[in-house]
């Protein structure tokens, strides 16, 4: 389970600018800023976490409640209430259990599995199901009023009619498998299961990672079926770093900080990827014109930002857990994935939302 370790603070912290480097270097001021949730018994994970900044509520996962998502108030950190995503078959219940989610338009929740998204209304009732008929992976956005998946070569959006609008030239749509398509299958369902998206004014954003091959590549799909790609920055990852990585019986080098970023917008309509790297906690980009600024990590391994808004963060708090090895006390900061057992974590932090 990829969580941080108990327990942990969420909470708003500032970006900085790098007196160094000012149009491409942002820090996370920690020093700054406020806690929201510093609970002893909170076990938050930073994989499914929405932030309604103008209704002041965080969403998220909490082993809790393993079968629903939490509503907190972002100014009190006071539990609001608790939707229902239990795994099943049912036209409510996500079979292989829920990985995705965003905000409703008025309100409310997509919430995706694979193969399955549920609507969920401002009060956290199931109001729809989606079951799409193509393959997608396991992330959702809403655009126009509708929920849209990644799928191969584009994205699917549900109208409120039920049918399905493609977006996206090499969308895979129904009809003969060319032999093209299917000696890229495996390669492109591996992409399609970490592929990550955001949507904002009429665009869907997608991100595909490529573990191999550098950064992500983070295409940006249309209404009218165009495709534009939005330049990652290539720096990040510091030369001769050692860093490793275990990918199932294998240790590799670490993968550029992109790779399996998660996807969201600032105020003011800038990609933002974020994600749990050790030296670049991420990025944020200007889709129109390429712009970036580049966040990096203030500490080793404590902390994940979530989300930005203004000059704010919102970060989740890793703190030190003590435990008993071969027979010793041992005082450690686990972080997500670097555990044999990665824990689950219990506090959010919040920095100010004030210069």
């Amino acid at each position: 389970m990829n969580r941080l370790a108990p327990p942990w603070v969420v909470g708003f912290a500032i970006l900085a600018v790098s007196p160094a480097d000012a149009q491409q270097a942002l820090k996370i001021d920690l020093d700054s800023g406020r806690t929201i949730i510093d609970h002893e018994f909170r076990s938050l994970g930073y994989h499914l976490v929405v932030v309604d900044w103008h209704g002041g509520i965080l969403y998220s996962d909490d082993d809790e409640e393993p079968d629903g998502i939490m509503a907190f108030s972002l100014e009190t950190g006071e539990w609001l209430r608790t939707i229902r995503t239990p795994t099943g078959e049912g036209p409510y219940e996500f079979p292989w259990g829920r990985s995705g989610m965003a905000l409703r338009p008025g309100g409310g929740l997509y919430v995706s599995g694979l193969q399955r998204v549920i609507e969920y209304d401002a009060e956290g009732f199931a109001v729809n199901s989606w079951t799409p008929r193509g393959p997608m992976s396991k992330a959702v956005c809403a655009l126009g009023g509708a929920p849209v998946v990644p799928t191969q070569g584009g994205v699917a959006r549900r109208i409120s009619d039920g049918t399905i609008e493609l977006m996206g030239p090499g969308v895979a749509r129904e009809g003969a498998v060319t032999a093209e398509m299917a000696a890229q299958q495996a390669k492109r369902a591996s992409q399609l299961q970490r592929a990550r998206i955001a949507c904002l004014d009429g665009v869907a954003y997608v991100s595909r990672s490529y573990y191999d091959e550098g950064p992500n590549t983070v295409f940006a799909y249309h209404a009218d079926g165009g495709v534009d790609t939005v330049p990652v920055p290539l720096e990040g990852a510091v030369p001769g770093a050692k860093c490793e990585i275990g990918v199932g019986p294998e240790t590799r080098p670490c993968p550029h900080w992109s790779w399996g970023t998660q996807l969201s917008f600032d105020d003011l309509g800038n990609l933002v990827m974020l994600g749990t790297d050790m030296l670049t906690y991420g990025a944020i980009i200007d889709p129109e014109t390429g712009c970036y600024a580049l966040i990096h990590a203030t500490t080793f391994s404590r902390y994940t930002p979530v989300a930005v808004h203004a000059d704010s963060v919102l970060v989740y708090h890793n703190r030190p857990v003590e435990r008993i090895r071969n027979g010793k006390r041992d005082t450690t900061s686990w972080n997500v994935g670097s555990s044999p057992k990665a824990e689950p974590a219990n506090d959010v932090e919040t920095l100010s939302d004030s210069v």
